[in-house]
């Protein structure tokens, strides 16, 4: 079972030791995600829900990198505000916390961007929902206001249709206010 981006996030927090060379794995296990794809760079070439190039992953989010000795390229878990969690990067078989860049400036790899899925497997996660625009005014309302207050103007001889056209005004504005 695929777990949320947060609970990957931690796991790989959580661990100190990695198998050497098994970033793939050891990142995937962190998310509960299935094997599938042998290495980083098939997983990358494989996503479906991919960043490419951009930055600033969320928590919880796989980031990759092509290139390498072999071509494998090398995979690892963001913890957010540009840092990842990654296999080796303590030394042979110890996961560090390090910066994005960190496996480009030290292993040479090429970043490749961040996903929400390895292996074909999508990881849970919130987005964040964009802000509701702020309302504006109704015009139709607005002018329906305008034309009760002419309609007021004209009939203030007349007690029983002022009452009235003062009641459709104040139902009016406070249908603009609601909205």
């Amino acid at each position: 079972m695929v777990f949320a981006a947060a609970v990957g996030a931690r796991n790989a927090e959580n661990d100190r030791t990695n198998d050497p060379g098994m970033c793939q794995q050891q990142t995937r296990m962190w998310s509960g995600i299935s094997a599938r794809y042998p290495d980083a760079a098939t997983a990358w070439r494989n996503t479906n829900d991919r960043h490419p190039g951009n930055r600033n992953p969320p928590r919880g989010a796989h980031v990759f990198w092509t290139g390498g000795s072999s071509g494998h390229g090398h995979v690892a878990m963001s913890l957010g505000g540009g840092k990842v969690r990654s296999t080796d990067a303590g030394g042979r078989g110890r996961v560090a916390t390090v910066e994005l860049g960190w496996v480009e400036r030290n292993w040479g790899h090429h970043y490749a961007g961040w996903a929400w899925d390895n292996n074909e497997q999508t990881i849970p996660h919130s987005t964040p929902k964009p802000p509701k625009p702020k309302d504006k005014p109704n015009p139709n309302i607005e002018n329906a206001i305008k034309n009760v207050e002419k309609a007021i103007a004209a009939n203030k001889d007349d007690p029983k249709m002022l009452k009235e056209l003062k009641r459709h005004r104040d139902a009016l504005e406070k249908l603009a206010k609601r909205k």
